[in-house]
């Protein structure tokens, strides 16, 4: 569950700031020098990395199989193994085979660095080095493995929720708050409808016959529909023209006046009747745990 929801998280927020977000992420540090475990464990809780160490190879293991880390962080040499024989048994056990590593060591010799990198790290880092450029460059790695793990989502692929546990209005200023361009396929009670979005404006919507506002505040009084977000796909009709904050304000006075309320009315799951909740990365693992939210690929 913890991977499938990391891969989950980093895909919703690439999908709203259009970069792959380092959030939560949990760095094993192999390491038995002790100047270099305090450099190292300073610049990482600076910088948010959840941290978990082992002075030896053999705890290291139990520790990478225990937690299952984002990345490793490794000496090469430690008393009880060579690191590299130590990646490889990660590489070998599948639930962790593909935890990126990254060596630090006092080798300074190229052919050492070719041989790591060539057996399967992700990046070699030689001591002494500076704080920032190990930060960066666990970023660096981070950033690729993210990338690499939403690859497979394309441009077929969405969010997919029911309208009883996020309402429309919820979903409107989140593509608005990432200025996406997207579609949001709506069907429920006995209706079915589109709203488009180009930079984050709504600018057209149908429902049945219905279109513009007209077609979006009849979408908006489904309580119980099923919802999917395709991005990159717009319409080249505009019909609807204002601004979102604008358009926000009436769809909620319109909502008022119909009395049709946002609350959420399912019992054990947890929606969003506050603007931007669902940017709280805790407010997207309630939903992803509960099923509120899940990954959707066209069949």
């Amino acid at each position: 569950m913890k991977n499938k929801y990391l891969i989950f998280l980093r895909f919703f927020n690439t999908f709203l700031t259009g970069s792959a977000m380092l959030i939560g992420h949990e760095i094993l540090v192999a390491e038995s020098d002790a100047q270099t475990l305090r450099i190292v464990k300073e610049a990482l809780l600076q910088n948010g990395f959840v941290i978990h160490f082992a002075h030896s190879f053999e705890l290291a293991m139990q520790l990478t199989v225990k937690n299952k880390p984002d990345l490793i962080l490794s000496e090469i040499n430690l008393a009880d193994m060579d690191g590299r024989e130590f990646m490889r048994m990660v590489r070998k056990t599948p639930e962790i085979s593909n935890t990126p590593f990254i060596f630090l060591t006092s080798r300074t010799l190229i052919h050492d660095k070719i041989s790591t990198l060539e057996a399967g790290a992700d990046d070699y880092i030689t001591k002494p080095f500076n704080e920032n450029e190990l930060i960066a460059r666990i970023k660096a790695v981070l950033r690729r493995t993210n990338l690499s793990s939403i690859s497979t989502l394309t441009k077929d692929d969405g969010i997919k929720g029911n309208l009883k546990d996020i309402h429309l209005i919820d979903l409107i200023q989140l593509l608005d708050m990432g200025r996406k361009t997207a579609v949001i396929q709506i069907e429920g009670e006995g209706k079915e409808g589109r709203v488009y979005f180009e930079g984050g404006e709504v600018i057209h919507a149908v429902c049945g016959r219905l279109f513009g506002k007209e077609a979006l505040f009849d979408l908006l009084s489904i309580q119980d529909g099923i919802f999917i977000i395709h991005h990159h796909i717009t319409s080249k009709i505009r019909s609807i023209h204002l601004s979102p904050t604008n358009l926000v304000m009436e769809a909620m006075c319109w909502l008022d006046e119909n009395k049709i309320s946002m609350a959420n009315n399912t019992q054990g799951k947890t929606a969003s009747a506050a603007p931007g909740r669902l940017l709280h990365s805790e407010g997207i693992k309630e939903l992803f745990e509960k099923g509120v939210i899940e990954e959707h690929r066209k069949p």
